[in-house]
């Protein structure tokens, strides 16, 4: 969420003005002395008789509700119902309910107009029992409904704000419960906005504010926030915005689902031509005939298992918090004539609800590529100890060590293999090595734990280096890890694409006032580790120019 830096306070002021009414209308007894005075001086009055003032008793209105509808008229300025027109005198009414047909030439007993029919043609009253169902059938009955107070409340699916069942009050009320208001606003640009003081346990704070039933019953999630309210001041403000979340039953329609089961079909089938054509490629390049079938096989299986434990790590996690979130949405590469593909550019999944804490935006960002790091590993060991050994071909063109990525935990992995007999045995005088299919597809999933945990953008090690230091630090480093990447020839593409990504930012979570938890710092040190152990390198090539 982009935060605006210029707010407008609007003050509210709860003066209460007093008035006496006795100062105003009660004479004091001095005044109504001295008047009394005056008068007696003025002119000496004779006693006069006194008259008997009877006390005139008022009766009680015998007639409450209106004998034809039902209205009250206890109120009633006239003699008849308002609602109905019905003549509320018995003499009238008896007249009213006896007369079964049409009257000819008579006066009307509202109007005193002469008239014809069931209906007086002047005032429009009944002359008739008719004449009074007729006009039943006519007359509208508005019922008054309460209409409930509304606030503007931001629906980030609808992506405008809707008036919400709940009063500005009940909003105000809720906040107080958990912290202490400074100031508030609202208005249709920002809904309900209030600034408050920060709590000494903030996660436990926010956390119970949360769980509020209110914001429960009405489907609020809150937005807290560390924002400039002035140049030199920073405020911690709280918003609120309505989020009503999918049921089980919706979420794994196969309408909505069948995109998904249609790109990860889509994608193994690229991912086999892709393996392949590798394995055909080996066997050309070293003049040796393998088991095409099978080697191609255990590379598809192998990628399509790391990705899918690598999306499924996110997906875990996002429901074990329950958040809402997409299943994982495959990449497919179809083949490219002269040019040798994954079959892949991956997958990922779309976060359906924003993230609540900070903790949760790291967990699930470092869950996925530490899930998919767990299995490469022993994909690539599996491949290593099904690499081929063969002869050296006469026709193999000598490699250009500049051009060969150094990708420090596959070296070690295979330094590892030799000396501890993983690996089989050759003479490299005469004999070498030809990668195995799986093995490649752990290289690969190598390659792509590293990239994805560089803290940069939206990439994984991006959402953990967010959640730990805040926005205008992950910016920074963004665009300085997009640069290097740039500069690297093997990430090239992927550095220029996180350069565009980096100036978008990134939300955060919902509430990024919360720190993570201290353990937190030592994950991300260990991702970033992982990360460099991952990421192809030039380091043969930076090497070339200083020898």
């Amino acid at each position: 969420m982009q935060v605006n830096d210029s707010l407008y306070l609007a003050k509210r002021c709860d003066n209460t003005y007093k008035l006496n009414i006795e100062d105003i209308f009660v004479p004091s007894e001095k005044d109504d002395f001295e008047f009394y005075s005056s008068k007696t001086e003025e002119k000496e009055e004779k006693p006069k008789k006194e008259k008997k003032v009877e006390e005139v008793a008022v009766k009680e209105k015998e007639v409450q509700f209106c004998w034809h509808c039902g209205s009250d008229i206890s109120y009633r300025e006239e003699d008849f119902c308002e609602v109905c027109k019905a003549p509320l005198s018995e003499k009238l009414r008896d007249e009213l309910i006896n007369r079964t047909e049409p009257v000819h030439g008579v006066k009307c007993w509202r109007c005193n107009g002469t008239t014809s029919g069931h209906i007086c043609g002047i005032c429009g009253s009944a002359l008739t029992k008719q004449g009074l169902d007729i006009l039943d059938q006519n007359r509208v009955i508005v019922e008054e409904t309460v209409i409930p107070l509304t606030t503007p409340i931001f629906s980030p699916k609808d992506r405008t704000f809707i008036p919400l069942e709940v009063t500005y009050d009940e909003l105000t009320e809720t906040v107080k419960k958990y912290v202490t208001i400074i100031n508030s606003q609202i208005d249709e640009s920002t809904g309900a906005l209030f600034f408050v003081e920060k709590p000494e346990e903030t996660k436990a704070v926010f956390e119970n504010f949360r769980n509020d039933s209110l914001l429960k019953e009405k489907n609020l999630k809150l937005i807290i926030r560390n924002e400039k309210v002035s140049p030199d001041v920073k405020q911690i403000t709280v918003r609120f915005f309505y989020w009503k979340p999918e049921s089980a039953k919706e979420q794994f329609k196969l309408k909505k689902i069948g995109l998904n089961i249609g790109l990860f079909i889509a994608t193994i089938v690229t991912v086999s031509i892709a393996g392949w054509s590798f394995a055909n490629t080996t066997y050309t390049e070293y003049l040796f005939q393998g088991r095409i079938a099978l080697d191609a096989f255990l590379f598809t299986f192998s990628l399509i298992l790391i990705l899918t434990v690598h999306e499924f790590g996110h997906y875990s996690i996002s429901r074990l918090k329950k958040l809402s979130t997409s299943l994982p949405y495959f990449i497919p590469v179809p083949p490219i004539p002269g040019f040798q593909t994954l079959g892949t550019f991956g997958a990922m999944i779309r976060q359906k609800e924003p993230f609540a804490t900070r903790d949760d935006l790291f967990d699930i960002g470092i869950a996925g590529p530490f899930a998919g790091f767990i299995v490469a590993i022993p994909v690539f060991i599996i491949g290593l100890k099904l690499t081929y050994v063969v002869p050296i071909p006469e026709t193999l063109a000598p490699v250009d060590i500049t051009q060969v990525p150094t990708v420090f935990l596959a070296d070690f992995l295979i330094s590892f293999g030799q000396w501890s007999g993983l690996l089989p045995y050759y003479d490299p005088t005469m004999q070498t090595i030809a990668m195995h299919p799986m093995m490649f597809a752990g290289y690969i999933g190598f390659i792509l734990t590293g990239i994805n945990l560089m803290p940069a953008s939206q990439l994984d090690g991006g959402h953990t280096f967010r959640a730990v230091f805040g926005d205008v630090p992950h910016r920074i480093i963004s665009l300085v890890v997009a640069l290097l990447l740039t500069l690297n020839p093997f990430t090239r593409y992927m550095g220029i694409l996180l350069l565009v990504m980096s100036f978008g930012g990134h939300p955060g979570s919902t509430d990024d006032v919360s720190r993570v938890h201290w353990s937190k710092y030592i994950y991300l040190g260990l991702g970033f580790t992982v990360g460099i152990l991952c990421t192809p390198l030039p380091l043969y090539l930076v090497m070339s120019y200083f020898v």
